[in-house]
């Protein structure tokens, strides 16, 4: 049995980098969802925090997506840079703000 453990701060940043590059989102934009500057994309970040919430909820975004498009990042890209009737802009600018994250999230928790 190996001595390394896991860390989930270490953990969540990867996954959230991840999903980020198949949603389209830049660091910058990312940054934005986030509520960070860019410069602490590369660090961990903490689940129980502000920012580790908001990048959980970002996560339940992608799995969201991905469960509606049978997993075609393709698709996951497309609804996340297109604007949207319902918000009046895409998804991706939408969520750069809490609230913004927040009607996302629960529009695609709807479908």
């Amino acid at each position: 049995m190996s001595g390394s453990t896991v860390n989930p701060s270490e953990v969540l940043a990867k996954a959230i980098s991840r999903a980020a590059v198949v949603l389209d989102i830049n660091e910058n934009q990312l940054a934005a969802i986030l509520g960070v500057d860019i410069a602490f994309l590369a660090v961990a970040i903490e689940p129980a925090s502000c920012t580790g919430l908001r990048a959980l909820q970002l996560i339940r975004i992608y799995q969201r997506l991905s469960a509606i498009t049978g997993n075609d990042n393709a698709a996951m890209s497309q609804w996340m840079t297109t604007t949207n009737r319902r918000f009046d802009c895409s998804p991706r600018e939408l969520m750069q703000t809490a609230e913004g994250l927040d009607e996302v999230t629960s529009y695609l928790d709807s479908l």
